[in-house]
């Protein structure tokens, strides 16, 4: 059997090799149960303690479903729990490399054992487990679902009252429909669409696998299925090609050279098992590696676009950014013939590959690529940076590579495009025509009116029409170009294009979240793309900034929310804490970017289209997101959307900070307002220390309210908006109060005596007993001591005055 057949064995192999667990956790009938017998009667006999054990369920499965090597694949899984020694064919050599893989991949599984009798069969929520402070939490449990299906956590009393049982039947019911379909076998064996068909495997179970524990016989199952069986398959794969020319190589019948490398590997397991050391050992040589990629100039690259079709464009750019870094991440992966799995995260601009050790001999080679094609569609705007750590099996079983890699990254900015200097300096510039002042490219005249136009520029916004106007989207092969006209053509500087389309079928992904169905399509894009919509003369069409304004309370503005994921890297770093004597192993950090996949990329977008109609999602993935909106209604959004973090999390120590910015009129650039947001969310809301406290916060206004102090900034807030909307007492009440503000920020005699006599002449004049107990009410809760005022006045008074002036009429301001 060649090699790229034998690796694609070993790859359907790794991913499924455990999918046997996933069967025998529904119903198995008698009639099944005598079948596996029947098929592995020898196996059975042989060690009779296992009886039916996971790996000839899971074999069992593979041969009966549509899947291609229905022979060959099945040989692996039956047969990964054992101890082989002697190689004679090549299916022992890729068993063994299953087996060796699994164990690396389970690293934090061993000595976890429970002798409790009463096990929880639902998986662990890392996300709600891990720690900043060290500090072990009370356990939190996924219940069983499709990864797009999820519904919240359980409690631990909750979890072991569940039953379990029905929803793994139905769950497999589903999932073993899809991989009985013959169109899979199909698009295997047709050459052109086997990327798809391993592309569609990779996401069938990742929705079906994802809410499940690999393991669910230790005492804290905290591994998903779906994290397990990729990191299995990505180290396999990339241990396969780390030594392929010599695995296969025979010396008396017997692989001798592959019983070597194995035999060494094992070593170092039980070594490091048993030692418990935090160094790696002498021995222990590099075979894997992980590189890191890194679009750099992200924000001003997105933001850096005209007023025309403004929103459209960002969208657009928002979009191309999310999938420039996925395109990139699959032509790496594929140039090293490995596969999808490999990319073990991918989102908000950056990714990771697993790989062998000698990828690392090609890794410049890489970044001359990219910095040569990248440059020529963006100049010096826009880059993607690679960096990377060759692995030990220390390294792997303990991966901890966040920071390094971030602090390579760093030192990474300050050297781009040194590969290809001498060539940009004599790269000749045409100066002729009019110049694009966003990309430099010639414009050309378009339209009746003969007006300049940017044909670059302009093709984010047909991605950012296209994204609204259709249902559905392609990524696809086809041949690399050299010099991209549009944003797609860039794409196509690295063999792939993007495709949009109102018909679905199993290889297209649904643009809207709900309308995803495995039947009908592969799975739903990566970034959030809720659109608020109106009707116009009987006709949806998608709601402009201008009727975004007009939605909005008091003054007529919009606005944007920026946000995004408080602590990142130390969040990866907490791992270790979960449990005592906690692995961060590569599958575990697989399990964990998962969660905070589903919330950026699912949760948030789903919690604004039933909550907030009137907001747009122009982006939100990765750890981060922007949000457009009617003004007033983003800071209610902005808890909104911690409140749903924390009940999805269920950890007080995590967090999102956002911030808030309001345009200034109508018509203000998008793309500033996006930077002056961004700039509130770096400076004001991730700056904000207070009783111990850091960040976890909104930047609002001028200033900073931490979500700890938000409800009762709130009910302050609304006391004050009833005292002025609705007992009508007079609009100087804010002004008078914005007077004592300032002299307490200017650090002025407050006179505090004065406001106490405002207060006591506001409240004679009232008629209304209950207006004259708010306002007596409100007065003593802005008064901090005797003589000093609510911190966070200021805010208040200015959310309250814009949301009390009088409409506007449209086009003039008050």
């Amino acid at each position: 059997m060649e090699l790229e057949t034998l690796k694609d064995v070993l790859y359907l192999a790794s991913l499924f090799h455990d999918i046997g667990k996933f069967r025998q956790r529904g119903k198995l009938d008698e009639d099944l149960k005598k079948r596996i017998r029947k098929e592995f009667s020898y196996e059975i006999k042989s060690d009779p303690q296992r009886g039916i054990a996971h790996e000839y369920v899971g074999a069992y499965v593979y041969k009966n479903s549509k899947l291609p090597f229905k022979e060959e694949a099945p040989i692996l899984i039956s047969h990964h729990h054992e101890q082989l020694s002697n190689l004679k064919t090549e299916y022992d050599v890729l068993t063994k490399l299953l087996t060796i893989s699994d164990r690396i991949s389970a690293s934090e599984r061993e000595e976890q054992q429970t002798s409790s009798e009463r096990k929880i069969k639902l998986m662990r929520s890392i996300i709600s487990s891990v720690s900043l402070k060290g500090e072990r939490k009370p356990p939190y449990y996924k219940p069983i679902s499709r990864f797009s299906r999820f519904e919240g956590l359980m409690d631990k009393d909750q979890a072991e009252e569940y039953d379990h049982e029905e929803d793994y039947e139905r769950l497999w019911k589903e999932f073993e429909e899809l991989i009985s379909q013959d169109d899979l076998l199909r698009s295997y064996e047709d050459k052109e669409k086997r990327y798809l068909f391993f592309e569609r495997i990779y996401h069938l179970l990742k929705e079906y696998t994802s809410n499940i524990p690999s393991a669910y016989y230790y005492s804290e199952p905290n591994v998903s299925l779906f994290s397990h069986a990729i990191s299995t398959a990505a180290i396999a794969i990339s241990l396969f090609k780390q030594f392929e020319e010599k695995l296969f190589e025979k010396s008396n019948d017997r692989f001798v050279f592959a019983e070597r490398i194995f035999s060494s590997i094992e070593s170092l397991i039980r070594s490091y098992s048993s030692l418990r050391s935090d160094q790696p050992l002498p021995n222990d040589e590099p075979v894997l590696g992980i590189i890191k990629g890194d679009v750099s100039g992200i924000q001003n690259f997105i933001y850096n676009v005209p007023n025309a079709h403004g929103l459209k464009k960002l969208r657009g750019r928002s979009f191309f950014i999310a999938y420039l870094a996925e395109v990139i991440a699959r032509y790496i992966v594929e140039k090293e013939g490995l596969y999808i799995a490999n990319i073990l995260f991918c989102g908000g601009g950056h990714f990771y590959i697993l790989v062998p050790a000698r990828a690392f001999d090609r890794l410049s080679k890489y970044q001359k690529i990219l910095d040569e094609k990248l440059f020529k569609a963006f100049s010096i705007d826009l880059s993607v940076l690679l960096v990377g750590k060759e692995l030990t099996l220390y390294d792997i079983l303990n991966f901890k590579v966040h920071e390094e890699l971030s602090r390579k990254l760093e030192a990474e900015k300050n050297r781009k495009f040194s590969r290809i200097l001498d060539s940009l300096f004599s790269r000749p510039i045409d100066l002729s025509g009019p110049v694009c002042p966003y990309c430099n490219r010639r414009m050309k005249q378009k339209g009746p009116d003969q007006e300049l136009e940017c044909e670059f520029c302009e093709s984010f916004a047909h991605i950012g029409a296209e994204l609204v106007k259709k249902r559905y989207m392609k990524l696809l092969k086809t041949s690399e170009i050299e010099n991209p006209k549009s944003a797609n053509e860039v794409f196509k500087m690295f063999g792939y294009m993007i495709e949009f389309t109102d018909n679905p079928n199993e290889f297209s992904y649904a643009l809207n979240k709900d309308e995803f169905d495995p039947k009908k399509s592969m799975y739903f894009v990566k970034t959030a793309n809720y659109i608020s919509k109106e009707l116009v003369e009987g006709m949806e069409k998608t709601t402009d900034l201008e009727t975004m304004a007009e939605r909005a309370k008091g003054v007529k503005r919009w606005g944007i929310l920026r946000g995004d994921l408080d602590n990142l890297g130390k969040v990866f770093a907490s791992i270790t804490n979960v449990e005592e004597n906690q692995k961060s192993s590569i599958s575990m950090v697989s399990t964990l970017s998962s969660e905070i996949e589903l919330f950026f990329g699912v949760e948030l977008e789903k919690f604004v289209a039933k909550e907030f109609k009137n907001c747009n999602v122009v982006y939100s993935g990765g750890d981060d997101f922007m949000i457009l909106g009617p003004w007033n209604e983003l800071p209610m959004l902005s808890q909104g959307i911690a409140k749903h973090f924390a009940d999805y999390s269920r950890n007080e120590e995590l967090s999102i900070s956002m911030a808030v910015a309001i345009a200034p009129s109508r018509k203000y650039p998008v793309y500033k307002l996006g930077v002056e947001a961004g700039e509130m969310l770096e400076k004001l809301a991730k700056s904000y220390m207070r009783n111990g406290l850091e960040k976890s916060a909104l930047a609002l206004f001028s200033g900073c309210v931490g979500w700890e102090e938000f409800a009762d900034f709130l009910e302050k807030k609304k006391l004050l908006e009833k005292i002025v909307e609705d007992h009508d007492v007079t609009k100087n009440l804010i002004h008078t109060l914005k007077v004592f503000v300032e002299r307490q920020k200017k650090k002025e005699p407050t006179k505090i005596w004065q406001l106490y006599y405002y207060v006591a002449r506001l409240i004679e004049r009232q008629t209304n007993n209950e207006a004259k107990k708010d306002i007596q009410s409100f007065f003593n809760d802005i008064l901090v001591g005797r003589n000093r005022l609510y911190e966070k006045l200021d805010l208040l008074l200015e959310w309250v005055h814009n949301e009390t002036r009088k409409v506007e009429i449209k086009g003039i301001s008050n």
